[in-house]
């Protein structure tokens, strides 16, 4: 297993934050990677992956705790991914997210080089993606 992590300060109250994040017509907009996601049922989303190794759908779950500003999703019926947000108050009327990620298995991420600083630079750019989301409205 292989675990990655970023934080970064949002611009807003960690209850705009977690708010503008939970909204699942507005997940592919932050989330890490090239995804299309739509809500199923039992509660979760489809998501469609654009990889450059090639398009896939992967059924998903996603829980939102929001007494705990938390958000949590992964694969449905597949232990080999996972993640989770968490959005903390700060000081000023601003706020902190954490970004998680876990791989399982024979992935490619949990070997190191290219596809873990791949994950890492997603990352970072999912974060700011969430950033510039909530300065926007």
């Amino acid at each position: 297993m292989t675990e990655f992590e970023r934080e970064r300060a949002m611009p807003a109250p960690a209850e705009r934050v977690f708010t503008v994040a939970a909204d699942v017509n507005r997940l592919d907009e932050w989330l890490p990677g090239v995804i299309t996601v739509h809500p199923a049922e039992p509660e979760g989303v489809d998501v469609d992956v654009h990889d450059p190794a090639g398009e896939y759908e992967a059924p998903g779950v996603l829980g939102a705790r929001r007494e705990q500003l938390r958000l949590e999703w992964g694969r449905r019926g597949s232990p080999d991914y996972s993640g989770w947000l968490q959005v903390s108050s700060a000081e000023g009327g601003s706020s902190y997210a954490t970004l998680h990620l876990s791989f399982h298995g024979d992935q490619p991420a949990n070997h190191g080089g290219r596809a873990a600083e791949d994950v890492e630079r997603r990352l970072d750019e999912s974060l700011d993606k969430l950033a510039n989301l909530v300065s926007t409205g």
